[in-house]
């Protein structure tokens, strides 16, 4: 068994890396992602080594992070591999610049963040990224968070995710 499932579900988001204006750009998969700081806003995240991914952020020293609904996507850019598929193409996925880094952006998203890496950690077999948040959107957003959560989905392991089925609130 693999102890970190004991950790999972856990949020689904894609990770975007490349440059937008260079017509070099990656998105991937990942579940190992978390917020940082408030203050600074950052974001960090797990990343294989071998991952085209990682070879992009080191080179551009950037991400973007990318919730979206659609689950079959988060595991078509999961598990095909960017340095043998354009995966842009090979899904047909509408793609947009981020604001300042160039980072590829869903057309439609739930949220979306821009990130500059401030730091870099070798952890065992992942590199784990730190990114300061330079810039971020979200749809139907509210103060505890979405409006309609139920429809971020989670991702339980392999082919399966779930989806929250309700909110309840602790007495006082």
């Amino acid at each position: 068994m693999k102890f970190y499932r004991a950790l999972h579900p856990r949020p689904a988001v894609i990770i975007g890396s490349g440059n937008f204006k260079e017509g070099e750009v990656n998105l991937m998969a990942c579940s190992w992602i978390t917020p940082i700081s408030v203050e600074p806003p950052t974001i960090g995240f797990a990343c294989a080594d071998k991952h085209y991914t990682r070879e992009l952020i080191d080179k551009h020293q950037a991400f973007s992070v990318i919730l979206t609904e659609d689950y079959g996507l988060i595991f078509k850019v999961g598990s095909t591999k960017g340095r043998e598929t354009d995966k842009i193409k090979a899904f047909n996925i509408k793609i947009k610049p981020s604001p300042n880094l160039n980072l590829p952006l869903l057309e439609e998203g739930m949220a979306m963040f821009e990130c500059k890496v401030r730091e870099r950690l070798l952890v065992g077999d992942h590199l784990f990224y730190v990114g300061e948040v330079l810039y971020w959107e979200a749809k139907d957003f509210e103060e505890e968070g979405f409006k309609e959560f139920w429809k971020l989905p989670l991702h339980r392991s392999g082919k399966s995710f779930v989806f929250c089925a309700k909110q309840v609130f602790i007495a006082e």
